[in-house]
């Protein structure tokens, strides 16, 4: 239940809305492009696509990486309107230029979050290719020069839904990438980097084996499964539900669209639907959106004059064979373990209440605290049906007194200074600093458990009091979960 509100607290109807608004923006603003230019409608998916993406990305983006984008963007989808004609009449290369550019996008990553920025943006161009067929219209002209225009259209509707709606500062689901625990470790992002290369190379290899005529959904699936790796939990858990919403939207999407005629207007009009739900509902699982994106290639490609219930079943093996190859990669090839990341993220949240216990730049560092529980409740729902089936202490029982710290820490950032500088308020203060350092050790690997038998802060008769209290609680269960490197966690 706790992680069912916590969704549902995430909802937000005023982001889906802006973001199916400037969908729609660019939507119409490709379709008028390739009328006025003879383009294939594949200038109209790939706008919808970044768009998408954008939308997200942006949102807390800083005026820098904005004119990044700005630049980079067209470039990249210049590069990759190169490749898309590859796949289909040179695939050796083009299966091999598509593996090394969307693994070397998260390869980027260990160079910092201006460089995993940039490596989102190559990666939106390409996977924009699995989703049409990469034909041009007749007499139409080269599409290189077009699909940078459609860049700098989805990056524009973007930035004017942001600039009219006060959106720059949202949160970012993305959230904070997994970091290894030790030195002596590949960065995580080398490992993910490795995963998503094998991942795609095989799903090439399966679907063109496969399904000749529709290999992309297999890679397809397979780089939906492989990316946002959070640890082997989270990959298991959400390709189940990628897995199942897939197969829920491909069923639902191919019956309608095999009664619909291709070319039918009632199909762009279900397809805008689709998105809107999906986009809306995202928060709350990420089976919607895997529902929703798969129902809306079933419809595109039903727009295209790919119907008929015989395809059902293609589709389906198809979607099971890129899930089953991303996960094998993910759990068999230089796993990043949920352990790690658990650690490595507590020790970001500790790190950042360590801050507003001692005062430094109060008001920033419970910013920062707040974004250390989202990147935990992101690999939480896993951990949480785990702790379900076994007994004792459990992981997920470090991610709940994480977070029941925010209450408190929010507290603590806008009390009076008068009142934090009280004799008994600092005595307090100096205890939980001690038990913060003493918990961050243990999870360095650096000392035991610190002991949970000590006395407790007990509460008064104010929001100071009631909050420090809070905190000592808090930190006495996580002080019970051992959490060290070669504690229970390795097991």
């Amino acid at each position: 239940m706790a992680e069912q509100s916590y969704a549902l607290r995430r909802i937000d109807s005023r982001a889906a809305a802006v973001t199916m608004v400037a969908v729609l923006g660019a939507y119409g603003s490709a379709l008028l492009l390739a009328h006025m230019t003879h383009q294939h409608a594949q200038l109209m998916v790939l706008a919808v696509v970044l768009t998408l993406t954008l939308e997200r990305t942006q949102r807390t983006a800083d005026r820098a990486h904005r004119v990044r984008t700005l630049v980079l963007l067209p470039l990249i989808a210049v590069a990759a309107s190169q490749v898309g004609p590859l796949l289909v009449h040179h695939p050796n290369a083009g299966d091999a230029l598509f593996v090394i550019a969307i693994a070397g996008s998260i390869w980027v990553r260990r160079f910092g979050s201006a460089a995993a920025r940039a490596g989102t943006l190559v990666a939106l161009p390409f996977i924009a290719l699995l989703t049409t067929p990469i034909v041009a219209a007749p007499g139409s002209d080269d599409p290189t020069l077009w699909a940078a225009v459609v860049a700098v259209i989805a990056f524009t509707w973007v930035t004017a839904l942001h600039l009219a709606t006060g959106s720059f500062g949202a949160a970012d689901e993305a959230g904070a990438q997994p970091r290894p625990s030790a030195a002596r470790r590949l960065p995580a992002s080398t490992r993910m980097a490795v995963q998503m290369g094998l991942s795609l190379g095989i799903a090439f290899a399966a679907g063109r084996a496969l399904f000749p005529a529709h290999w992309s959904w297999v890679v397809l699936t397979a780089f939906i499964v492989a990316s946002g790796n959070r640890g082997r939990a989270d990959v298991l858990h959400k390709s189940g539900l990628r897995i199942a919403g897939a197969l829920a939207g491909t069923i639902a999407a191919t019956l309608l669209a095999g009664r619909i005629a291709p070319g039918e207007p009632i199909t762009v009009v279900a397809i805008f639907v689709v998105l809107a739900a999906a986009t809306w509902l995202r928060p709350l699982s990420y089976a919607f959106w895997a529902a929703g994106i798969t129902a809306v290639l079933a419809l595109l490609n039903g727009y295209f004059g790919e119907r008929g219930d015989e395809l059902l079943g293609q589709r389906l093996l198809g979607i099971l064979v890129g899930a089953a190859i991303a996960v094998a990669a993910a759990w068999l090839v230089l796993p990043v373990r949920t352990t790690d990341v658990l650690r490595r993220r507590i020790a970001d949240a500790l790190a950042a209440l360590s801050d507003v216990i001692a005062g430094r730049e109060t008001g920033s560092a419970a910013h920062r605290f707040a974004g250390t529980v989202e990147a935990l409740e992101q690999i939480a729902r896993p951990l949480r049906l785990q702790r379900r089936l076994r007994a004792g202490a459990h992981r997920a029982d470090a991610i709940d007194a994480v977070a029941a710290c925010a209450a408190p820490v929010a507290t603590l950032a806008t009390a009076p200074a008068e009142r934090l500088t009280r004799h008994d308020t600092r005595r307090h203060l100096g205890q939980l600093a001690r038990d913060v350092g003493a918990i961050r050790r243990h999870i360095g690997g650096k000392a035991p458990a610190p002991p949970a038998d000590r006395v407790a802060i007990p509460s008064g008769d104010d929001a100071v009091s009631e909050a420090l209290a809070e905190l000592d609680a808090a930190l006495t269960r996580l002080a019970t979960v051992p959490l060290g490197p070669r504690g229970y966690f390795q097991k």
